[in-house]
C-alpha cells in the first residue's frame, strides 16, 4: 500500500511540474501603443501573442513598437496578407495609418 502511495505520489507531482512549464502560445513581451482619432488617450497591446491578428477600434494612427517582436501593420481589420502597410522592428514607431497588427518573432 505504501509503495502504491508513493507512486500516486510520484505521478501527480510529474503531472504538476508538466503543466506548470507548458505553455498554450508564445507571447511577446512589452507593449505596442496607437491612437484613434476621437477617442482620448492611446490604446495599448500588452504581451502579444504571437501571429494572432489584433484589430484597431477604428483606422489608427501614430504606432509605437515596445515589443520585442516584428509588428506587421495591415491597412485594414482582419490581417489580409495583401494589405500590409509597414514593418515595425522593436523601439520603433511612426505616422502610418492602420486597421489590425499582427506579431511575429524575428
Amino acid at each position: 500500500m505504501k509503495n502504491l502511495r508513493k507512486a500516486l505520489a510520484v505521478a501527480a507531482a510529474a503531472a504538476a511540474l508538466c503543466t506548470a512549464i507548458a505553455t498554450p502560445a508564445q507571447a511577446g513581451r512589452g507593449s505596442f501603443a496607437y491612437y484613434v482619432d476621437g477617442w482620448w488617450g492611446g490604446f495599448q497591446v500588452t504581451d502579444p501573442e504571437d501571429g494572432r491578428c489584433y484589430n484597431t477600434q477604428a483606422e489608427a494612427h501614430g504606432p509605437a513598437n515596445h515589443t520585442d517582436r516584428l509588428a506587421v501593420l495591415y491597412r485594414g481589420t482582419g490581417c489580409h496578407e495583401g494589405a500590409i502597410v509597414a514593418f515595425y522592428e522593436s523601439g520603433q514607431s511612426g505616422p502610418d495609418h492602420f486597421g489590425s497588427v499582427k506579431f511575429l518573432v524575428r
